[in-house]
Parts: C-alpha cells; sequence; structure tokens
C-alpha cells in the first residue's frame, strides 16, 4: 500500500468506523455474508457488492421503530456505505469520511457550512467524500512532505510523545493550498425513504442556490464551494419502507429525481426509481485517477489481507 496522506486518511476513515460499538457489533454479522458475496475477491465481485448492501444491512435490522433502533439503524447504514465505498476506492485519491472534526480538512468543514444572519448551520452532510488533485504529495510517502499552512509556518509531521503523524494539520495546509483543485461531495444516508426524502432535497437546492434574497450564504472564513473544482450533493437509502409503495411516480423519488450527484440505493438500478450505489462511483468518485475503478481495485485487492487488513475481511 502506497503510504501516502491519501491511504492515511481512508485508514484513519475505516478506523472511526470500527471504534462505534454499533458498527463493530453489526460488521461481526456482515461479515460472512459480504465474503459470500465476493468468494474469489475480484474487483467485479466487489463493485457488485452495491447490488447487495441493503440485504447486508437487512440482516441485523432489528425492526423497530423507536428513537433508539432509528438512530443506530441510521449510524449504521451511514458508516456500511462509507466503507463499502472506499473499499472501492482504494488506490485511488478519493476517501469517503463519516463527518468528524477530526478527519475532515477544516477548509472542507468551512466551505460546506450554511451560515443564516449570523447563526452557523451544519449541513446533513453524514459522509463526505474528497477527491483531492493529482500532486505529488498525494501519492509520495507522508513522512517526506514539505508544505506550509495558511499563514507560511511549515507543518511538523510527526508530534507529541509517540510521534504520531499530525494528519489533520497536513490535510488542512494542503487543502488550503489545492483548494481550487478539491472535489468535495457530500453523501447523505438515510434508512427511510418515505420520511426522510425532503430534507436532501432542500439542503440540495440551499446549495444548489447561486444567492438568496435573505441572509443566507455558504461558506466562511474565505471557502466556499463554488471555489472547488466540483460539489455534488447525493442520496443513499436502504430503503427500509415497502418497496411495493416506490415506483417513479412515487413522491418521494420525485423529490429527489435531480438530486446534483444523483439518488442511490443497496440493490440494482431500477431505471427513473435509483441507481445502485455502486454508479455512483462513475457518477461522482471517477477522477481519482486515470484508470477506472475495476482496473485499479485489481491492483490493490491482493492486498486486503495485508496492506488493507483494516477493512477487516
Amino acid at each position: 500500500m502506497p503510504d501516502n496522506v491519501v491511504e492515511a486518511l481512508r485508514e484513519a476513515s475505516i478506523n472511526k468506523l470500527f471504534s462505534a460499538n454499533v458498527f463493530d457489533n453489526s460488521f461481526s454479522t456482515w461479515t460472512p455474508v459480504i465474503n459470500s458475496l465476493i468468494p474469489a475477491r475480484t474487483s467485479r465481485q466487489v463493485l457488485d457488492l452495491g447490488d447487495h448492501l441493503s440485504d447486508i444491512f437487512r440482516t441485523t435490522r432489528t425492526g423497530g421503530r423507536g428513537q433508539g433502533e432509528v438512530s443506530g439503524g441510521g449510524a449504521a447504514w451511514e458508516s456500511l456505505v462509507c466503507w463499502y465505498l472506499n473499499l472501492c476506492l482504494i488506490g485511488r485519491r478519493t476517501v469517503v469520511i463519516k463527518h468528524n472534526r477530526e478527519l475532515i480538512p477544516q477548509p472542507v468543514s468551512d466551505a460546506i457550512t450554511v451560515n443564516y444572519h449570523n447563526f452557523v448551520s451544519n449541513t446533513e452532510s453524514d459522509l463526505i467524500a474528497i477527491t483531492f488533485p493529482d500532486r505529488p504529495e498525494y501519492s509520495i510517502n507522508k513522512d517526506t512532505i514539505n508544505i506550509f499552512d495558511e499563514n507560511g509556518a511549515s507543518v511538523s509531521l510527526r508530534i507529541g510523545r509517540n510521534n504520531r503523524y499530525n494528519l489533520l494539520a497536513v490535510l488542512n495546509a494542503l487543502c488550503h493550498r489545492d483548494f481550487t483543485d478539491l472535489e468535495i461531495h457530500i453523501i447523505q444516508c438515510k434508512t427511510n425513504w418515505n420520511d426522510n426524502a425532503q430534507i436532501p432535497m432542500l439542503w440540495d437546492m440551499i446549495y444548489s442556490a447561486t444567492n438568496f434574497r435573505t441572509n443566507v450564504t455558504v461558506g466562511r472564513n474565505g471557502y466556499a464551494i463554488a471555489d472547488v473544482a466540483r460539489f455534488t450533493y447525493s442520496f443513499v437509502t436502504v430503503p427500509t419502507s415497502r418497496m411495493s409503495g416506490i415506483n417513479a411516480n412515487s413522491t418521494c423519488v420525485k423529490r429527489v429525481t435531480n438530486m446534483t450527484g444523483g439518488n442511490y440505493w443497496g440493490r440494482p438500478t431500477v431505471n427513473n426509481v435509483a441507481n445502485s450505489i455502486k454508479e455512483m462511483l462513475q457518477r461522482n468518485l471517477s477522477t481519482g485517477h486515470s484508470r477506472n475503478h475495476l482496473t485499479t481495485l485489481n491492483g490493490e485487492l491482493p492486498n486486503l489481507n495485508t496492506d488493507y487488513s483494516y477493512f477487516r475481511l
């Protein structure tokens, strides 16, 4: 595995998922199901896991609709989507992060902040995908990076008594320098489609608007999504609602039809309803390498039990 800053961020992102009990406990149930779907661990089998994420998720669904069950199920679904997308993105310059202040570079966090007069609101960004530009600092050994922060000070690569890598500070400096070359993709994940379709629709409208009559702005501290290379907002659902009530004419479907990043689910694609989540990789997350996902996966999957053992397969 290339010991670069992108793969360091990916590993930190996945390790953060497993630090939560709801995902760690669920994954022990999901693992045999996942392995049964990728017996040869080919790039095609891994990519096609996206067609089965809903079935995988349902193996741990309790069926309850109390606040605790809904919240826990939602967190597990977000984490499963994050895990899957990162697995398909190994060896590429795109990383998916579950919203966490310890991992998201400050310029990215500032850029997606919505301000209502003097009130700062964080978007419902369950997951954030960042595609970094094709520059040497993202592919060389992370301990050889020479980067300066926004105030011109050299960033220390190792800090503390345990000499840990100063990952977030390095990423903050790189994202500041390369901000206009970044791609930012917000991915909102919901288990139930019927109850939640209006939320991503409205957030996508806010991010897509060029101006507001009221005191609403997007971005702060000099960073705004209008200045990055590309920005999208996507919706990903299980869904847990009854499939018989979901079709091309359903209100919940129409609400997310024109999302800038598309609408997806953990099932095979159904035309005019939703795409399989695997299609997001080509539609939104394809520029992190000159080759397609199947090709880069072919090159990296032999290292799944060694360099990428943190995926726990």
